[in-house]
């Protein structure tokens, strides 16, 4: 195997190192401007620095890591204006998404099986006393609604795209939710989606996702203003 590349055996374990850094990116136990030094990453998932080292580029050419000249690796940060093109991306498709999977629900019953069982789901949320434990059960949930809205889509690159910003739009998710009244609020949005989807008004639907996304973008604003500093690039 050439120098620089690593082998089958390591290929694999790259995968590995790759998933878990990831995840922990997405959940924020890696946070914004996290420094990510290859001994340490060694020591954290117990691979060897050629599978850490393409673990990393990997994560950079998904936007996740920034690899510093002469510095190292960091979890990339958070600039106000990278958060602004996201979510004016997000708007130009998702409620196009959501149009396509109120469409497909009126004539496919296992889909609108799902989305009903999930709007469900959503009004015993609100039942739920506020904890832990239910906003996290309410980010699973509001995670498969969006890979149900995903999977419905007709257009392929539509959902490939999507897909692909999920990373991205995970992390902000747990960067911004720290306003436990953003739960209730969200809640609430979905359950409009829900109802509109259900209802087969795909105008109301894609209506009421951009209202969810705009209403999300006001909140990790509002959040990140007052959070560390640390992760964000006020200049990026």
């Amino acid at each position: 195997m050439s120098a620089g590349f690593p082998g089958p055996g390591e290929a694999s374990k790259a995968d590995l190192v790759h998933r878990q850094l990831k995840e922990e990116i997405e959940l924020g136990e890696l946070a914004p401007g996290t420094p990510l030094s290859e001994l340490w990453l060694v020591e954290r998932t117990g691979a060897s620095r050629t599978p850490v080292r393409e673990a990393l580029r990997r994560l950079a050419a998904e936007g996740l890591v920034d690899l510093v000249p002469r510095q190292g690796a960091r979890v990339s940060r958070v600039s106000l204006q990278s958060v602004r093109d996201l979510f004016d991306f997000r708007s130009l498709l998702e409620p196009a998404a959501i149009r396509q999977a109120t469409e497909a629900a009126t004539t496919d019953a296992e889909l609108r099986r799902a989305f009903t069982a999930m709007r469900s789901e959503f009004a015993r949320t609100v039942r739920r006393a506020p904890s832990q434990a239910r906003s996290r059960s309410f980010y699973e949930l509001a995670d498969r609604f969006d890979w149900a809205i995903i999977g419905a889509t007709r257009n392929e690159h539509l959902r490939r795209t999507i897909a692909e910003l999920r990373p991205h739009t995970a992390r902000l998710r747990n960067l911004s939710h720290v306003d436990p009244q953003r739960v209730e609020v969200s809640v609430a949005e979905h359950l409009r989606m829900c109802d509109a989807l259900l209802a087969g008004d795909a105008d109301a639907a894609a209506t009421a996702m951009a209202e969810h996304l705009t209403q999300s973008l006001a909140t990790i604003f509002r959040n990140l203003a007052h959070g560390p500093a640390e992760g964000l690039d006020l200049l990026g």
